[in-house]
């Protein structure tokens, strides 16, 4: 695969396959109470915060953990906050504002472990087609919404999944301002929870 791909595609590849791990949010979501849920998403949340501040203010520290995590850190994360606190932050506030209804929480939460993690992947291996100022590919994206569409197929009527998932992709697509993994899971809840 090295062979194949640029080193930026590698770390990419290196990125997602972390970003996977995501996946025990909606696992974890459905097999504790809601106060447990949102106790420990939040505490992950502080932990980052902890563990970024003293990355960032001690050097040797920071150069150790780099070392550690290679290839997961993007050039612009390591001599700042990674990206991984947007992530956290928006699994916790997706757990903390909609819990009237499970379903939609965990489909939001596999959203953004699922989908995010194959459109990059898929972007990065089998990407051709460019598309937008971020260089995406419209093989990730249309990656991104089959597997959000097949997700939302096990929890909302058919016509719900179709519409969600349009909204996933174009999320995970567009040049936000902020982060999409923070973007997606709380929009894609809040449009999910308004429809239906």
């Amino acid at each position: 695969m090295k062979q194949i791909l640029k080193p930026n595609g590698v770390q990419e590849i290196k990125r997602k396959s972390l970003h996977f791990l995501t996946i025990f949010y909606p696992i974890g979501y459905n097999l504790v109470s809601y106060n447990t849920a949102v106790i420990v998403s939040a505490s992950l949340v502080i932990i980052d915060l902890i563990f970024e501040t003293i990355r960032l203010l001690y050097p040797s520290v920071n150069k150790i953990l780099l070392k550690i995590f290679e290839g997961t850190y993007r050039e612009k994360e390591k001599e700042n906050v990674s990206t991984l606190i947007w992530t956290l932050s928006g699994a916790f506030l997706t757990i903390f504002l909609f819990s009237e209804n499970k379903n939609i929480v965990t489909l939001s939460l596999l959203y953004l472990a699922l989908g995010d993690s194959v459109a990059a992947i898929v972007g990065v291996v089998l990407g051709k087609i460019k598309l937008g100022s971020r260089g995406k590919s419209l093989e990730g994206s249309l990656a991104f919404f089959l597997v959000a569409f097949i997700c939302g197929l096990f929890f909302v009527r058919i016509e719900h999944a179709f519409i969600a998932s349009l909204l996933a992709a174009a999320i995970e697509f567009l040049p936000l301002p902020i982060d999409d993994n923070f973007v997606l899971p709380i929009f894609t809840a809040g449009f999910l929870t308004i429809l239906i």
